[in-house]
């Protein structure tokens, strides 16, 4: 029987700023991994671009180069593939792409849903489109130009977000309360990205976050409120501060529940997602603003997706499963 088992390769490290937040994540897959079901086989990808067959994921520390494998390969080691690639080139559709080239079956969304939810400029001119609420925004593409900084200046009050269209985790943001800081904080989201987003600031607004599981049936939890340590919920604050709580159900009335969870399984499909992601809101004065889709979210002890699952009555282990299960 043991033979028999379906062989599902974790995925893991990447080439993005967010390789050291995913072998966090791999490591608490393993931890809550259902070895009675499945065989794990773990892929990690080096920031040299090559992947490494590992035994035990200790084994990055030491990277034997005789462990790598090829891409052409990936299907010689496992039947499944689970990324867990936080970020560019792993969230993407990059490293989706590879797979389907290898007609290898993985977890999560297709490669153009996973481009179209990581590129935030893309997602918010497509969301726009269909009359989902946003905050107001503006992108500058390629080059900083010094008489955007006018433009910006009319079209937004402070403070305002300037954000890199494409990362993760929170890298590259900058909340900006004077315009003179204005042109540092877009050279800061350039140096991660070509594409820059200026959004419109709210003051003190709800962050919350919805998980969804399924692909034509969907399972969508309960909302759950994110309280940020500092101003906003950056880098130090999810992964170095351990200081955000997060508060899950979130207290809202039903009404605006209920609109949260309808839109964010509406904008899921017309997104093409598939298997799970995890969508973003923010809330002020009972207004409810689509923020983003995160379609590779973390699996960290700490992280929003797995801990509204749980609140589903979805333990860890069962959730891996039915992620696993999901995939084509």
């Amino acid at each position: 029987m043991q033979n028999n088992m379906q062989k599902v390769g974790l995925i893991f490290g990447g080439l993005s700023n967010e390789h050291e937040i995913s072998i966090i994540s791999a490591e608490n897959i393993i931890k809550n991994f259902d070895f009675k079901k499945f065989k794990l086989v773990l892929i990690y990808w080096h920031k040299n671009s090559n992947f490494f067959l590992l035994d035990e994921i200790g084994q990055i520390k030491n990277i034997n180069k005789g462990r790598q494998i090829k891409i052409e390969d990936f299907k010689k080691h496992f039947d499944i593939a689970l990324p867990m690639t936080h970020g560019k080139y792993g969230e993407d559709g990059v490293l989706q792409a590879i797979l389907e080239s290898q007609k290898i079956k993985y977890c999560g969304c297709r490669v153009l849903s996973s481009a179209l939810c990581m590129d935030k400029a893309i997602f918010k001119q497509f969301a726009g489109g269909q009359k989902f609420q946003q905050v107001k925004f503006k992108i500058i593409a390629d080059k900083f130009v010094p008489n955007e900084i006018k433009a910006i200046k009319k079209m937004f009050k402070l403070p305002v977000f300037v954000k890199p269209a494409n990362s993760g985790s929170s890298v590259g943001i900058t909340k900006v309360k004077d315009f003179a800081k204005l042109k540092l904080a877009i050279q800061e989201a350039f140096k991660h990205d070509n594409k820059v987003i200026i959004e419109q600031g709210i003051e003190k607004p709800r962050e919350i976050e919805v998980a969804i599981l399924g692909n034509e049936k969907l399972i969508i939890s309960e909302p759950g409120e994110v309280l940020p340590f500092k101003e906003f919920y950056d880098y130090d604050d999810k992964y170095i501060l351990n200081k955000t709580k997060l508060i899950i159900p979130a207290k809202l009335n039903r009404q605006i529940i209920s609109e949260i969870k309808e839109i964010a399984g509406e904008i899921y499909k017309l997104c093409d997602c598939s298997g799970f992601a995890r969508v973003d809101f923010l809330i002020k004065n009972n207004k409810v603003y689509l923020n983003e889709i995160n379609t590779l979210p973390g699996f960290t002890q700490n992280s929003m997706y797995p801990l509204l699952m749980m609140n589903m009555g979805i333990s860890y282990e069962k959730l891996i499963n039915k992620i696993i299960e999901l995939s084509f």
